[in-house]
């Protein structure tokens, strides 16, 4: 029983890695082109490797439910800056981005972090620097004129909001409880 009782926990807490992000040329250089959609339980996380090309935009639709949190990060892998990668979340109704992001800290990649309001689907939108005017607008990403080449690593998160992960740790602590009662 005590084997079964921790099989259980673990896999509730589990993060679901699927390590599959796709980048669907040419169709995802638009919102509307989105490479497929990201719609896993909470809590999960996804690791891909992408390319950019000269005014290559990758966007990806995800599914977020409100309260949740999505953390996204991309690094260069040709070299330390290669390539500079901008991104920015989008809800699919407004041109202006939730939130962007252009060189993390003080490197090339991007990060961004952000509480969905409410349940929806959400757009990803990365592609290469090419100004810093326009950056938080859909139009720099489907418009993309940039010479950013290479490949870069992107990291996706998503975890339900704080109250959902205090429910579900105390729903653990009880059934411990239980059975030390029972014991």
């Amino acid at each position: 029983m005590k084997r079964f009782v921790v099989t259980v926990v673990l896999a509730v807490l589990a993060v679901q890695a699927f390590a599959g992000i796709p980048d669907v040329e040419p169709q995802n250089n638009t919102l509307a082109g989105a490479a497929p959609a990201l719609n896993n339980p909470v809590p999960w996380a996804d690791v891909g490797v992408l390319r950019l090309t000269p005014n290559d935009s990758d966007f990806i639709k995800i599914w977020l439910s409100a309260g949740n949190y999505i953390s996204v990060m991309t690094y260069p892998m040709d070299s330390l800056t290669d390539p500079d990668t901008v991104i920015a979340l989008f809800d699919g109704v407004n041109s202006t981005a939730l939130v962007y992001n252009d060189d993390a800290g003080s490197g090339y990649g991007s990060a961004i972090r952000w509480q969905a309001a409410s349940s929806a689907w959400y757009y990803l939108a990365i592609t290469g620097y090419h100004g810093s005017t326009g950056r938080d607008q859909i139009a720099y990403y489907e418009g993309a004129t940039h010479s950013e080449d290479g490949k870069y690593m992107l990291t996706v998160g998503v975890v339900p909001e704080p109250a959902s992960l205090l429910t579900l740790g105390a729903g653990v602590v009880g059934l411990i409880g239980l059975r030390r009662r029972k014991k």
